[in-house]
């Protein structure tokens, strides 16, 4: 899998995850909000929602019918008490039940109850539901708060004078021991005076005001009763705290429901928020180590050194004991390798270069030592002829000459040489090439070459093709080439070695000329620097004679014509040089 399918797999993988974590936390808030709004409903209105979660939870056993413990603990927690009646108005179970609710109804005393035609101190609730084919009956009851306060204020005659309200002592100090409040109002709802009013309860009331606080008194802070007076037209107005779990009269502002909700909102940022600065760190370990090793080891690939970073035990960063990958440089694999190669390519380079260096030293060297040599011969000869002490016959004139002019050649070919070398560097091309029938061609070229006395006689054997074969090539610079690479198998080998010229037309109908000797042929180093500048070989049976530059200009030579050369060859096997041009297209 290449990095880039691998990279793009992970990121998305990662957006999964977290897009999946978001939702999990989003779904546990929102489950959390509801089980905490539903606990508030439950409290506020356990009249009619808790009596059907009784029903609802309930089941049967040996002992007959058994409550869910929790919302009995709520009956509990809001003083109350809870009776289960069967058909007759006899009660099967009670709980929390004070010694004066009666354990039998009759059904006109509990419609009594439950209507308030009858005297008693709890406000009772009764729900009916069939369930297990049977008929629930519950009956709730809560002590009343406000309706004996409200009754105990008109049975006092209580009154206000100055703007403050004139209450008996058990009254008041019953109402500051609720945490409840007194207010009297005028005929427009104006109050008149106030025992204890918090500040979240209006001292002006509207018709829907009183009537939306009478009607559900758990949307607010506190429940409350009223009683009218029709002789002076005022009302009096008792209210009690409402001592639900989760509200709170502190801050009107902002209920219990809204609290809640606010809560889970900013649970839910809070976790993503987490759960994104965690998923960022643990990227960070994942991808942005190898990334800054990396580039730790490209910075060292810079200055040259080319091994992978390593930690205090002397291993790579990347590698575990065993050689395998760390879990997290395991995605960038291919760029580790591609790296590793490019160390091994610069270290090779590297070494290569001081190799080159060192073997451009010493071609200065040796082409230094071959301009001197045949430049003293000539100083040498001219220093002679110049010598007035000395009458040279006319053949020995001639005889200087002639060695004069050998020497000065020698020294035009090594300084050719060169010059072709940098020209090569430059990127020459052909002057001008031409078609040539290569079989009649390369048979003369080899018969020039063969006449140069160093050779000896009946080296060279040339094999020709049974066809005519035509190339393009540049006339000069492929006998260059034939030279350089006849001169190249006979003097550098014992002089019993025998050149074999092949000329061939390949099945695609590219041209194939091999130039293969039988002589000492080469170790596996010399091979593959033989088209090397200053390049001269490590044998010391060869000659010293040329520049070593004369199979790198061959290469360049051949390239510039648009072909190939190649080299075979292995100790004591000889050597086979084989140059290749593709078919004209």
């Amino acid at each position: 899998m290449k990095i880039r399918r691998r990279l793009t797999l992970r990121f998305v993988l990662h957006s999964a995850i977290a897009g999946l974590v978001v939702l999990l936390i989003a779904a546990v808030t929102v489950y959390w909000v509801l089980m905490r709004l539903s606990e508030i409903s439950l409290s506020d209105n356990f009249p009619s929602v808790g009596l059907q979660r009784l029903v609802e939870s309930s089941k049967l056993g040996e002992e007959g019918i058994v409550f869910d413990r929790k919302l009995l603990e709520l009956v509990k927690h809001n003083k109350g008490w809870l009776q289960s009646l069967d058909e007759n108005g006899k009660v099967e179970k009670s709980y929390n039940k004070p010694s004066d609710v009666p354990v039998q109804y009759n059904p006109g005393e509990l419609a009594a109850y439950w209507r308030l035609q009858k005297e008693f101190p709890y406000d009772v609730y009764l729900w009916i539901q069939e369930k297990h084919g049977r008929v629930y009956t519950l009956l709730y009851g809560v002590p009343k708060a406000v309706e004996p306060l409200l009754q105990a204020l008109r049975e006092e005659h209580s009154s206000y004078m100055d703007g403050r309200l004139i209450l008996p002592e058990k009254i008041g100090s019953r109402i500051r021991a609720l945490g409840g409040y007194v207010q009297l109002l005028d005929l427009e709802g104006r109050e008149l005076a106030a025992l204890n009013r918090p500040e979240s309860i209006p001292d002006t009331y509207t018709v829907q005001e009183l009537t939306l606080r009478l009607k559900y008194p758990e949307r607010y802070d506190s429940r409350m009763d009223f009683a009218y007076d029709e002789n002076t037209g005022k009302t009096w107005v008792v209210g009690v705290p409402n001592k639900t779990e989760g509200r709170s009269s502190k801050n009107p502002l902002i209920s219990a429901e809204l609290r809640i909700v606010l809560t889970g909102i900013a649970g839910m940022l809070g976790a993503t928020l987490l759960i994104f600065a965690l998923l960022s760190f643990l990227n960070a370990l994942r991808f942005g180590a190898p990334m800054f090793h990396m580039l730790a080891w490209l910075d060292s690939l810079g200055r040259g050194t080319y091994d992978e970073p390593a930690d205090r035990n002397g291993r790579p960063r990347s590698r575990l004991s065993s050689g395998k990958w760390r879990r997290r440089y395991s995605t960038f694999a291919e760029v580790m390798l591609s790296m590793d190669q490019l160390a091994v390519i610069l270290r090779r380079d590297e070494e290569r270069r001081r190799q080159t260096e060192t073997l451009r030293e010493e071609w200065i060297t040796g082409i230094t030592h071959d301009l001197k040599t045949p430049l003293s011969s000539i100083k040498g000869y001219a220093h002679l002829l110049a010598e007035d002490a000395y009458d040279w016959s006319p053949e020995e004139v001639r005889k200087f000459s002639a060695i004069m002019l050998e020497k000065s050649a020698h020294m035009d070919t090594l300084i050719s040489d060169l010059a072709m070398t940098y020209r090569q560097r430059s990127g020459i091309h052909a002057p001008q090439m031409e078609e040539v029938e290569m079989d009649a061609w390369l048979g003369n070229a080899l018969i020039q070459a063969a006449a140069n006395p160093e050779y000896g006689e009946g080296r060279i054997i040339y094999q020709s093709p049974d066809k005519k074969i035509t190339a393009s090539i540049y006339r000069p610079w492929m006998e260059r080439v034939v030279g350089n690479l006849t001169a190249n198998a006979l003097l550098h080998n014992s002089s019993d070695t025998q050149l074999t010229v092949i000329l061939s037309e390949r099945a695609d109908g590219g041209l194939t000329i091999i130039f293969r000797d039988n002589g000492q042929g080469m170790e596996d180093q010399t091979a593959a620097n033989l088209f090397e500048r200053y390049y001269r070989g490590g044998d010391s049976a060869s000659t010293t004679n040329g520049s070593g530059l004369g199979m790198a200009i061959s290469k360049g030579l051949v390239e510039a014509m648009g072909g190939q050369i190649t080299v075979s060859s292995a100790p004591g096997k000889g050597t086979e040089i084989r140059l290749c041009w593709d078919a004209p297209k």
